[in-house]
């Protein structure tokens, strides 16, 4: 006989409202613990791992002192930045050479220059030692330094004596020889072709400038400082004879302002520019872009006679490609330059739009041999611009200077030393920002 057991109605009732109580119960516990989950995530995310902001970096140059910005005001307000930035971390930076930046770490290398231009030799800082100014690494004084990077332009040597494979050209140092040697390299300066260089002798070492500043030397301080002359050894076992040689800096540079400027300078023997694809100054004892070959001297532009046939030239207006040049003298320590050359050229003036860039091409040269040296000036020539009774700017890449003292001793430790010639400049110049080549 089976056995019927029934709950009662308020027993049945009891129950459900306890399961009910139950579920709602486990419910609320699962909230409580997502909730408080997610307060202990949010707490780590926010004030334990909290994300590290990028910096972004923009360089700007040094503002130019003038008639409202003193140059007191300046190193004010360099030293509120500085002081601003005091607490900021001193691990060395690299800096892109783009207008924005993002400050990278970078290990610290140590400078080389070779055998023939050691540093117990006195050679780091007056022959192109890297140096750090206000964000862009300089590429020194002279030819420039090894220490690739920066605010610099890449320079290479060519030895137009030997082929590329180190045989003999055919051309020779020596005055008696240099028409062959102008003739070659005006073959490059009709477009400046490079191609028409590579089949010469190139030495390994590249060199990186910043300013282009060395009023006298020998010219065997070319093949020293790109590493194929050793001071120490006789010239004749040199790798490169101090003669008939070229070294091309190349690169682009952004303009730091709008307006209209010109390159001033000279050099013995040759010293060119390309600026925006265009030759805006040539000009020293020899120049190839002048080269005829029915009439030799009419590249050679120095001393009576030939000199003054091409300051004629161009005063008439007969050298058509010449016809914006001007002769600048009475500039202290260039008294050789004045007597021998006319005085230092400015040469055709250009136009630039602030921030944008340009490919620049600046080439350097000695013929026969003997004295060597050369300067680079840059003039504001804007109108409105007042550049009365003030030094002349060196075109310059960063936002440090050459220390002509320190240039003179250099080449005096290296036995290239010719002569006293300390060219004043004006040390507040426009800073040109170089950036990588497409």
């Amino acid at each position: 006989m089976a056995i019927h057991i029934q709950m009662s109605e308020e027993a049945e009732s009891q129950l459900k409202r306890a399961s009910l109580r139950n579920k709602l119960s486990a419910i609320l516990s699962c909230l409580l613990f997502l909730l408080l989950g997610g307060a202990i995530l949010a707490f780590a995310v926010i004030y334990i791992a909290k994300p590290q902001q990028a910096s972004f970096v923009s360089y700007k140059p040094k503002k130019k002192a003038n008639a409202k910005t003193t140059r007191k005001q300046v190193s004010e307000e360099n030293a509120v930045q500085e002081e601003a930035s005091a607490s900021e971390p001193t691990t060395p930076m690299l800096v892109s050479n783009s207008p924005n930046a993002v400050p990278m770490p970078i290990a610290a290398t140590a400078m080389d220059m070779g055998e023939g231009i050691s540093a117990d030799a006195g050679l780091g800082e007056g022959l192109g030692a890297g140096d750090l100014g206000d964000g862009l690494g300089g590429g020194g004084d002279g030819l420039g330094s090894k220490d690739g990077g920066g605010s610099t332009l890449e320079g290479t040597f060519y030895d137009l004596k030997k082929k590329k494979s180190g045989a003999a050209s055919g051309l020779k140092a020596g005055a008696e020889n240099q028409n062959a040697v102008i003739e070659a390299l005006a073959k490059f300066f009709t477009n400046w072709n490079e191609a028409e260089l590579n089949k010469y002798y190139k030495s390994e070492t590249k060199l990186y400038a910043s300013s282009w500043y060395l009023p006298v030397a020998y010219a065997k301080y070319g093949p020293i400082a790109f590493e194929v002359g050793d001071p120490k050894k006789p010239e004749s076992q040199w790798e490169c004879q101090p003669a008939a040689w070229l070294a091309v800096y190349r690169g682009k540079v952004i303009a730091p302002k709008t307006g209209t400027f010109r390159f001033i300078g000279t050099g013995d023997d040759f010293l060119a520019v390309r600026f925006d694809r265009k030759t805006v100054l040539d000009a020293g004892y020899r120049l190839p872009t002048r080269w005829d070959k029915a009439n030799p001297r009419a590249a050679w532009v120095s001393g009576a006679g030939d000199g003054d046939n091409f300051r004629r030239d161009i005063a008439s207006g007969k050298d058509k490609d010449r016809k914006d040049y001007k002769f600048i003298t009475g500039i202290p320590g260039c008294q050789i330059w004045d007597g021998e050359l006319g005085g230092l050229i400015a040469g055709k003036p250009f136009k630039v739009t602030e921030g944008d860039s340009y490919p620049i091409e600046i080439a350097i040269s000695e013929i026969p041999g003997g004295k060597f040296g050369f300067v680079l000036f840059i003039e504001d020539i804007t109108e409105g611009a007042n550049n009365k009774g003030k030094q002349y700017d060196l075109f310059r890449t960063c936002d440090t200077n050459p220390d002509p003292a320190k240039v003179m001793q250099a080449l005096k430790d290296a036995g290239c030393h010719c002569g006293e010639y300390k060219i004043p400049f004006n040390e507040d110049a426009w800073v040109w920002e170089s950036v990588p080549m497409d």
